[in-house]
């Protein structure tokens, strides 16, 4: 009995600490740091509509086809496009969010690019983040197990300034996440 006790009381302990430390540590996003003398952006997020159309309207004006579009909470739009050229076109997959609140991690971009490489016939995946990437998924684009374009606020930002009307471009600089490219 007393073997039995020795064996399941650091077990109880165990599980009481990680209990503990489940429901009372604080969830702390990874965001960017701040650079020397850079203020804090107050500008208001994009909507989840506002950010669908978008992205529906920079998608259309490349030249793509969409061949199903959904809109997950938080405004996170998933498409499957088809480019139609006939010796480099084939399916794309596109996953894009508008939230701000943690950068997207190395784990969540390679869950993307298996997700690509298990969709049979996805030619590559389109990965859009307003809040950026961080280092380590930057990293681990070039050893994804399926070709992934990732693209942040500023670099998506000067695809709407490069293809979209001029209007269109200076409208979403007043949201929060998108940034001027330097």
């Amino acid at each position: 009995m007393f073997a039995l006790a020795v064996m399941v009381a650091p077990l109880m302990v165990g599980f009481l600490v990680i209990f503990f430390l489940a429901r009372y540590a604080p969830n702390v996003p990874r965001t960017a740091t701040l650079a020397a003398g850079e203020a804090m952006d107050t500008r208001p997020e994009i909507t989840g509509d506002e950010f669908k159309d978008l992205i529906h309207a920079l998608v259309e004006e490349l030249g793509l086809v969409t061949v199903f579009s959904s809109m997950g909470t938080g405004g996170v739009v998933e498409m499957t496009l088809r480019e139609s050229n006939p010796l480099s076109g084939g399916r794309l997959l596109l996953y894009a969010t508008p939230v701000l609140q943690g950068q997207i991690e190395a784990v969540e971009l390679l869950g993307f690019a298996d997700g690509v490489r298990g969709d049979m016939g996805a030619l590559k995946g389109i990965f859009i983040a307003l809040a950026g990437f961080t280092d380590e998924a930057k990293a681990c684009v070039g050893s994804s197990p399926a070709p992934v374009d990732v693209i942040d606020g500023t670099r998506l930002c000067q695809l709407i300034q490069d293809h979209l009307e001029p209007d269109r471009a200076q409208e979403i600089l007043g949201y929060r996440g998108f940034r001027r490219g330097a």
